[in-house]
């Protein structure tokens, strides 16, 4: 089996920071589509199991490498809260 170690830590990251990132909306299908941006911006980290994705993680202990994560994740948070895309028709928004 191959992982992406970065959608997991991405996915930890979105629920950490949830609070903070102001979204229009945190519906599942909204936190999807920053989920699905941001992964597509930053670089993919595979791994053969689970038990490897604490190895990717611990790289980013660093704060800058952290901070940079953080920095896609407003800004893709921010792209996804100017233009949902799932149907808003009688759907609670939080």
């Amino acid at each position: 089996m191959v992982i992406n170690a970065m959608e997991k830590i991405m996915a930890e990251l979105l629920e950490e920071y949830l609070d903070q990132l102001q979204m229009s909306c945190t519906c599942e299908a909204c936190k999807a589509d920053v989920l699905a941006l941001v992964l597509n911006k930053v670089k993919p980290r595979y791994v053969t199991d689970e038990g490897k994705v604490a190895y990717v993680k611990a790289k980013y202990i660093d704060k800058q490498e952290l901070t940079s994560l953080i920095v896609e994740l407003v800004e893709c948070a921010k792209i996804v809260s100017k233009q949902p895309t799932h149907q808003q028709k009688g759907e609670e928004n939080n």
